[in-house]
């Protein structure tokens, strides 16, 4: 899939006077094996627009939102409704956390969304591994990288959050590995008052709010 036509397709989307045709093009695109990494690749790349970037994620937002999931065909009709492909699914798992956590606040809510999604459907069955790649950058000494672990962490816990007890048992073992980590931060920040460490503190509250709700 060649990321400079998918670019200026989403350019388009931003100019009244080229957004149906660029539209169009999208519409036409989107079920391409490999447009969906690809938009991700647009997502988090610095080499792009700002504006395009964050079309782009809100974009792959609404494809993951809808289209993630697997569906069976309506009754009486022999062909499969689209899903995204599991290979581009594949893509996608391996590289959103590291685009949660690279990116700028904008954007990054956007991919949060998605990864809620993912999560949704994937954890644990197809996605255990993403216990792992959160755990990997929470052990990091950079608090940049931690705000955006965090917000990955927040979507897994807000998955389960109104769970019954018995559903939660995923998310309970993930948690045992991460609730020391986030305890031993939320102390060494304590003292620390500048922006980013409240606002890492303040994730980390909020995490433990998802956490308790019953």
């Amino acid at each position: 899939m060649d990321p400079n036509r998918i670019i200026q397709a989403l350019k388009g989307t931003i100019d009244p006077n080229l957004r149906i045709a660029a539209e169009t093009e999208l519409n036409q695109s989107y079920k391409i094996i490999n447009f969906a990494p690809t938009l991700l690749q647009i997502i988090v790349s610095d080499q792009v627009e700002f504006p395009v970037r964050q079309a782009a994620a809100i974009y792959m937002k609404n494809m993951v939102t809808q289209y993630w999931p697997d569906r069976e065909a309506p009754p009486g009709e022999a062909m499969l409704p689209f899903n995204i492909h599991e290979n581009d699914r594949q893509k996608i798992r391996d590289n959103i956390v590291e685009g949660i956590i690279h990116s700028p606040d904008l954007i990054r809510s956007q991919l949060a969304v998605c990864l809620r999604a993912i999560i949704k459907y994937d954890f644990p069955g197809r996605w255990t591994a993403v216990v792992d790649k959160i755990g990997f950058f929470l052990q990091s000494p950079n608090n940049a990288s931690w705000l955006g672990s965090l917000m990955c962490l927040y979507q897994l816990v807000r998955t389960y959050e109104f769970k019954k007890a018995e559903e939660r048992d995923p998310l309970i073992a993930a948690m045992q590995i991460f609730l020391p980590r986030i305890q031993q931060k939320i102390f060494q920040l304590l003292p620390d008052s500048s922006q980013l460490s409240v606002l890492i503190q303040k994730q980390i509250l909020k995490i433990f709010y998802a956490l308790v709700q019953v």
